[in-house]
C-alpha cells in the first residue's frame, strides 16, 4: 500500500514539474496559445474574423431595420467564438451611432438558429445600461 502511494506522489510531482516547465513533456517548450478546453472561447483571425464581421453587420442591419438600435461597425478590435447551446460570438467593437459619434462596446451574439427569434444580441457600452435584443435567423440558401 505504501509503495502505491509513494508511486502516485512521485508521478504527481513529475507531472507538476513538467507542466511548470511549459510543456507536458518537460522539454521547456511553451504550449501553443490556442490551447483551450472544449467549449472554451477561441480568438478569431483571418477568414473566421471576416465571417464574424459579416455576422455582426447582418445582425446590426436587421436591428436597424426594426426597432433598433441603429449602429454601424467602424472597427472590430477583437472577436471570439465559443460553442455553447448554439454559438456565442463576442466582440470588442467600435460602433458608429446614427449621429456619427463612435463608441467602443462589447457586443455578444448568441445564435440558436433552431429557435424563433434565436439570435440574441447584447450590447455593453460604458456608462450605458445593457441592451438585449433578439431577431430571427435569416435562412441561407
Amino acid at each position: 500500500m505504501f509503495k502505491h502511494k509513494f508511486l502516485l506522489i512521485c508521478l504527481a510531482l513529475a507531472g507538476i514539474g513538467a507542466l511548470a516547465s511549459g510543456s507536458p513533456h518537460g522539454d521547456g517548450e511553451a504550449p501553443p496559445a490556442a490551447i483551450g478546453g472544449l467549449g472554451a472561447p477561441r480568438t478569431l483571425t483571418g477568414a473566421e474574423l471576416d465571417r464574424a464581421h459579416a455576422t455582426l453587420t447582418s445582425s446590426l442591419n436587421t436591428l436597424a431595420a426594426g426597432e433598433g438600435p441603429s449602429y454601424r461597425v467602424s472597427k472590430i478590435m477583437s472577436a471570439t467564438v465559443q460553442v455553447v447551446a448554439g454559438s456565442l460570438n463576442s466582440y470588442i467593437v467600435e460602433l458608429i451611432e446614427p449621429n456619427g459619434a463612435t463608441k467602443v462596446c462589447e457586443v455578444r451574439i448568441w445564435s440558436r438558429h433552431w429557435l424563433p427569434n434565436g439570435i440574441q444580441i447584447t450590447f455593453n457600452c460604458p456608462n450605458e445600461p445593457e441592451v438585449v435584443k433578439t431577431h430571427n435567423a435569416r435562412l441561407r440558401i
